[in-house]
């Protein structure tokens, strides 16, 4: 017998039987006393038993056995015992592409799916899970660790995208040796038909099998769902999704919405094979779930889920001494924001750690050292500075303010993205004419978004602290001598909206609603709860399940809104099975049995057989 974890059961018998042993040497002992007919009690005569005979009684006591063996199998059972096998399994590297798709959690689907997947593994293992963008959730690992993938694997509901997770596996198996099975029910897939990549794999010499589940009937579903158009705050707008049935007789759909603690219930008759709107008006903040029956085998599409973020207004400090300047006035008109003007004299004896948020405009001359300093301190502390560009920061005693080293005024540049951020989404920096910039290398721990032809961080940010702070080096300088056109682009107060949103933490009505299948980006990595309970740390999420996400700031949620993965039925596949077979030997290898579920079972078994006997003896 073997154990994985012998010193934490070391750790545990010191922790629990020592005690144990202890407990009962202190215990107190019966003592017989002598009651005369005389109304007083005579003195016990009888000395303390000495410690041997103590011991002794001890070990005679059942409940302390019972007790003892108790912490021994559990001791036991935390060393995680295990014996070693040797089995034969067919030799070479096998990759197992599953298919991750929501129309897999369709009746027993994705079960059977990891059954057939644990019976085609080998002595290498790679394990992919096909979603819209195919994860690898394991690389070349062995008997037992492709088991141990296939136990925790999560159910997901984005579609799949079969084509683009053949050619990836076709990568891996660099010798032209092994194979790719590939367990999918074929209903629906994202992108081109895999059996083109599986055609191109055979190619190379790479056997592939295609293994079909199937079973589960979805009777109805949400198709499509959207808020109103314009909608940014609660009791603004209206919900309208779309039902469809997908049977071949008329349903009275009943349809349940979930708002805090109540519960409201509506009717909507859908035809046979038919689609329907179904509307909500005056959305509450929070998250509403929509329910729709009957219940099928695929309730994943039964649900509806919308979150809308209580509506906030920031204030802003904006600093500069030009107040008519473009990110002056928009700043103005953004509802989102209250903004308060003033100038870097104004600003000195201001306390700044009374907003949001602090944007540092055109100035003046250089920036005064002591308001970088109390900047700093104001980022250190958890707050957001946006510092723009201009001809006297070069020359400012920034500090440890800025996440650039600035240089001098250079003339003509092309610019690009280099990192995607929200404050940029759907503007095309490369649009942009730069007439004059500020030369500069990027800071130690410093992320740029977007850099100039030499390299020059144009946009950058980084943390001190607990905060953020921004450079922006697209500043806002009007007329004969703009560095610029940015400012004169339809896009300019959408970048301030995304920018003021994206350091306050919020996002709005559309980012806290999304399909399946999208990815959210993060500077850095954060603490995300998945719908299923997980908890991750990615600076990458991609949104695979349906419900609702936890993350730093706000709730998100995610449904799957997809007609063509809800029918069951779909358009099928041309080949469901390759009889083409692995030339690779049968290999000897080892295996883990583990038995320690039998130890906590047994452990069970006594605490009940403990309970029973304290129960017998009038103490319970």
């Amino acid at each position: 017998m073997l154990f994985a974890n012998p010193q934490l059961a070391i750790w545990a018998f010191f922790l629990s039987v020592i005690p144990l042993i202890i407990v009962y040497l202190l215990k107190p002992k019966a003592k017989d006393v002598l009651i005369p007919s005389v109304m007083f009690i005579a003195q016990i005569a009888e000395k303390q038993k000495k410690i041997a005979r103590a011991i002794r009684k001890i070990i005679k006591d059942p409940l302390f056995l019972i007790q003892l063996l108790i912490l021994i199998l559990l001791i036991l059972a935390i060393a995680s015992p295990y014996n070693e096998e040797r089995t034969e399994i067919r030799g070479g590297h096998t990759i197992i592409i599953l298919d991750g798709s929501a129309s897999m959690q369709a009746g027993d689907r994705n079960d059977y799916a990891i059954k057939l997947a644990g019976e085609h593994l080998t002595a290498r293992n790679s394990i992919i899970l096909a979603k819209n963008i195919p994860v690898l959730a394991l690389h070349n690992g062995d008997l037992d660790a492709a088991r141990d993938v296939l136990k925790d694997l999560p159910r997901t509901a984005t579609t799949a995208d079969l084509y683009q997770a053949i050619l990836l596996g076709s990568a891996m198996l660099t010798d032209g040796k092994g194979g790719i099975v590939v367990i999918s029910d074929f209903a629906n897939w994202e992108g081109e038909d895999p059996n083109v990549a599986k055609k191109l794999a055979e190619a190379d010499g790479i056997y592939v099998s295609f293994v079909s589940v199937s079973g589960g009937r979805n009777d109805i579903a949400i198709t499509g769902g959207w808020l109103s158009d314009g909608m940014t705050m609660a009791g603004q707008g209206k919900y309208t999704c779309i039902i469809k049935n997908y049977m071949d007789s008329p349903v009275n759909a009943a349809i349940d919405v979930l708002y805090g603690g109540d519960r409201s219930t509506h009717n909507l008759l859908l035809g046979a094979r038919e689609s329907e709107y179904f509307a909500l008006n005056d959305i509450g903040v929070g998250v509403t779930e929509i329910i729709v029956h009957p219940d099928d085998d695929m309730m994943v599409d039964n649900h509806a889920y919308i979150v809308i973020p209580a509506s906030e207004t920031h204030a802003v400090l904006y600093i500069s001494d030009y107040e008519d300047a473009p990110s002056a006035t928009v700043m103005r008109l953004l509802p989102s924001v209250d903004a308060t003007f003033m100038t870097q004299g104004e600003a000195r004896s201001t306390n700044v750690h009374d907003y949001d948020a602090v944007v540092v405009g055109l100035c003046n001359g250089s920036l005064k050292s002591s308001l970088c300093d109390r900047l700093a301190d104001y980022a250190s502390s958890g707050g957001k500075v946006v510092v723009m560009a201009q001809e006297g920061l070069p020359f400012s005693d920034t500090g440890r303010l800025l996440p650039i080293a600035l240089f001098e005024k250079a003339n003509e540049t092309a610019i690009k993205e280099v990192r995607e951020s929200v404050m940029l989404r759907d503007i095309d920096v490369s649009d942009i004419a730069i007439g004059h910039y500020l030369t500069g290398e990027e800071k130690s721990g410093s992320v740029e978004w977007v850099l100039a032809e030499d390299g020059t961080p144009i946009i950058s940010f980084w943390s001190v602290g607990l905060g953020k702070v921004v450079y922006l080096g697209i500043p806002d300088i009007t007329g004969d001598h703009a560095w610029n056109d940015f400012h004169t682009m339809p896009e300019y107060p959408i970048f301030w909206l995304n920018l003021i949103d994206y350091l306050c933490g919020t996002g709005g009505v559309e980012n806290c609603n999304k399909q399946t299948g999208y990815t959210m980006q993060f500077d850095s990595k954060v603490r995300a709860t998945t719908p299923d309970g997980r908890v991750i740390r990615t600076n990458n999420l991609l949104l695979d399940q349906t419900g609702v996400y936890e993350i730093p700031g706000k709730l998100v949620s995610v449904n799957l809104y997809d007609a063509a993965e809800s029918n069951l039925g779909g358009s099928g596949i041309t080949a469901t099975e390759t009889a083409g077979t692995s030339t690779e030997k049968t290999v000897r290898t080892t295996t883990k049995k583990e038995f320690d579920w039998v130890l906590l079972i047994l452990a069970l078994v006594l605490i009940c057989t403990e309970l029973y006997y304290i129960r017998s003896r009038g103490e319970l």
